[in-house]
């Protein structure tokens, strides 16, 4: 049995077995062969004898369940007959464990090859031949690789796990940054992969790191993030600087797969959203959630020891005639008390059902000697008589936990496990509900988005009712958010790929190293610097006055960056030094670099942009 998670995986499996087995002669192929056309809920599926086929909603009717595998033998006009595996039937169309499925009545059928992870569990095959990807977690990992008899075999893409790091070495060296002229030089590598599609990694420790490894060009080889290291820059301040590692591209995507398929993918429970699930479980007690009755501990202990002694009436249902008969020979009968154990039950007092129950005594004469407690009869006689007290008057609520707490340490799981329970018990701040919140409506609206689907009116007003949600928990917290998936790619793989309370903490974190980057006048100016050339070499291509309307709006984008600029006299300073990389030779000390800009872009509509 093939198995992978994604349905789309599943489907190009089912596809690629079918058409091995039709180059084979194993399976029928067009019409004239056999094969038919039916209608399904997921779309035209073709079948012909021989075909592997899964049943994909329970049906009474026809005795198939949801998951249930066979194999088509016979296949007419909107009918198929289906052997089913391991299933006889009395009675069918066909033969013994024969159906008939009639395919207007019934649709929720596909190829039967390949099925998702989760049709599979519970069950168990001879063979198990498992597609990894990305999605999976170690949960569904467990699941896939503990289905098989025989054996089991993974599969995994270096696509997949290794992404655009790993392909085929092209071309590396040293050139401006990103090929564009007037950037700083950097060194890059430029990798292609098995579709023919080139990528470029560019990093000044990438130099480093191929003339240690020395691979040759047309070699496969995987270029691993190995951290960052602080450097100190030519002003005088610090920065990060990326670390590299040439790997072979195998290694890197066999280090991908065992990241991947180790991950926790903790899911979101009620024990994330529900404070009090411990008291509804009856595990308040681990967490220090006592009864406001104080019981007397001896009382207790008697009490669960004669518990454990005599068994439920469930416990003795459900056994067994003959044990029955044992316990019955070992244990007299209420009605009936054995005689010889009459004189020792005597013996022992009963109980007194308030036995146990602690009442205060009275304050005024709970530290007064005996002897100085007796009042003259004149006395007695001339005192009002004093009100009857409550039967409950003194009784002791909330006892102290530390009173209890002899009595829990014995039964207290380890504290490694109580603290995980303890944290997946908190319940989320509101930021953290808040980020959830956002993190939810962005994915929402980036799936359609992707899919090619028109974003629907309700999903953009949840994303801006959840960016306010967002702002008012940490002001300027959403565009943070933007910015830090912008230039974070840990936090954009956080955002999607991640789920729960696993991508709350990762999307805070990301937020946190956000505001830290902005913090620093030197990744500020080399944002600006950046956009401000991106928008320069778009505002080139659109010459022609019939691009008077993009080009306007991208030269109002530029007037925004320099207007930025001119208002962070930190950034203005450090641009002012690198005002070649922005297209303007030189910038005195009294002109404005902000001013500066504007005239570029009025001397570039003046040398006939416009024309």
């Amino acid at each position: 049995m093939a198995m992978a998670h994604r349905r789309a995986d599943v489907r190009a499996i089912n596809d690629e077995v079918r058409s091995a087995l039709q180059q084979r002669g194993k399976l029928a192929q067009g019409a004239e062969a056999g094969e038919l056309s039916f209608q399904t809920n997921d779309g035209k599926r073709s079948f012909a004898p021989g075909d592997r086929i899964v049943f994909l909603q329970n049906d009474r009717d026809l005795g198939v369940k949801n998951g249930m595998l066979g194999t088509v033998h016979a296949v007419e006009p909107n009918a198929l007959q289906v052997q089913l595996d391991g299933k006889v039937l009395e009675t069918g169309e066909g033969g013994s464990g024969s159906i008939r499925i009639d395919a207007n009545a019934y649709q929720s059928f596909d190829h039967g090859y390949a099925t998702t992870i989760h049709k599979n569990q519970g069950a168990t095959v001879d063979r198990a031949f498992v597609m990894a990807s990305s999605t999976m977690d170690r949960h569904l990992t467990y699941v896939a690789m503990t289905r098989h008899r025989d054996g089991v075999q993974l599969y995994g893409s270096q696509e997949e796990f290794a992404g655009r790091n790993a392909g085929k070495m092209v071309e590396h060296g040293k050139a401006p940054y990103e090929h564009k002229p007037g950037n700083r030089d950097s060194y890059f590598v430029t990798l292609e992969n098995d579709k023919g599609e080139r990528h470029t990694t560019w990093g000044v420790d990438l130099e480093r790191a191929v003339k240690e490894a020395r691979p040759e060009i047309g070699a496969k080889i995987g270029l691993e993030h190995a951290g960052s290291d602080t450097v100190r820059l030519p002003d005088g301040s610090t920065a990060e600087r990326n670390s590299w590692k040439v790997r072979s591209a195998e290694d890197l995507a066999f280090k991908g797969l065992e990241e991947r398929l180790s991950r926790s993918g903790v899911k979101e429970t009620t024990l994330d959203y529900v404070s009090d699930f411990a008291e509804r479980r009856g595990m308040a007690e681990h967490f220090g959630i006592v009864s406001e009755i104080d019981l007397d501990p001896a009382g207790r202990r008697e009490h669960e020891s004669r518990s454990l002694a005599v068994p439920s009436a469930r416990e003795v249902q459900d056994r067994s005639i003959s044990e029955r008969s044992a316990y019955e020979e070992r244990t007299p009968s209420r009605a009936d008390p054995d005689p010889n154990n009459a004189a020792d039950r005597q013996q022992s007092p009963r109980r007194s059902p308030f036995e146990g129950l602690k009442l205060s005594r009275v304050a005024a004469t709970e530290n007064v000697p005996p002897q100085d407690r007796a009042e003259p009869a004149q006395d007695r006689q001339q005192q009002p008589e004093a009100p009857k007290r409550s039967m409950f008057a003194g009784l002791k609520l909330k006892a102290s936990q530390e009173r209890l707490a002899p009595e829990r340490e014995d039964a207290q799981r380890p504290a490694r496990e109580q603290d995980r329970l303890v944290d997946r018990l908190r319940q989320s701040s509101g930021f953290e509900q808040s980020v959830d919140r956002f993190a939810r409506a962005w994915t929402a609206m980036e799936k359609m988005d992707r899919e090619g689907l028109p974003v629907l009116e309700g999903q953009k007003t949840e994303l801006h009712q959840a960016g306010r949600q967002l702002d008012g928990q940490r002001p300027g917290a959403s565009q943070l958010m933007v910015s830090a998936m912008q230039y974070n790619p840990q936090t954009e793989r956080a955002m999607h790929e991640l789920t729960g309370r696993e991508r709350v903490g990762q999307l805070v974190a990301g937020l946190d190293r956000e505001r830290a980057a902005q913090a620093d006048p030197n990744v500020r100016a080399d944002r600006l610097i950046n956009r401000w050339q991106e928008l320069q070499e778009e505002r080139q291509g659109l010459r022609g006055w019939q691009n008077d309307d993009a080009r306007g709006k991208v030269e109002g984008q530029m007037r925004q960056v320099a207007t930025t600029i001119e208002r962070d006299p930190q950034v203005e300073s450090i641009v002012r030094g690198r005002s070649q990389e922005i297209g303007i030779s030189h910038v005195d000390q009294e002109q404005n670099v902000a001013r500066a800009m504007e005239q570029q872009l009025s001397r570039g509509r003046s040398q006939g942009l416009e024309r």
